[in-house]
């Protein structure tokens, strides 16, 4: 349990690191530097982050016991499924002209994010 404690910490400094990195590349985008080589050194320090967190996400599971890692497995491939049939709907609604806005990454993460968060809520009381 202390392990684990340890790695959610890992982990949440690596997603907090990312999410800033991913921020401070979005918001300087055009007014910090006007050229391509930072933006490309950016994008650069963003991935590198970004592997990062996927790497403290795979270590950070390497200590849940069997029910934790059902729990988890379980909400990604619900949110993986949702993930997929919405966005693609979402896309296809555009192009068919039933919805007038563009569809949009950024509802699409949101969507992801509360999609994992209520399959991992669900999943947990369900095996309680």
């Amino acid at each position: 349990m202390k392990e684990q404690k340890k790695q959610i910490k890992i982990m949440l400094a690596w997603t907090l690191a990312w999410v800033a990195s991913l921020a401070f590349l979005t918001g300087a985008e055009n007014s910090l530097w006007d050229n391509i080589i930072f933006t490309q050194i950016g994008l650069i320090i963003n991935l590198a982050i970004g592997i990062g967190m996927i790497i403290a996400n795979k270590n950070l599971f390497k200590t849940y016991d069997e029910l934790q890692k059902k729990i988890q497995f379980e909400a990604m491939a619900i949110t993986l499924g949702l993930a997929v049939v919405v966005g693609l709907t979402y896309e296809v609604s555009f192009d068919f002209g039933v919805i007038n806005s563009e569809p949009e990454f950024e509802y699409l993460v949101l969507f992801i994010s509360f999609s994992y968060t209520a399959s991992n809520i669900i999943n947990s009381r369900r095996y309680r």
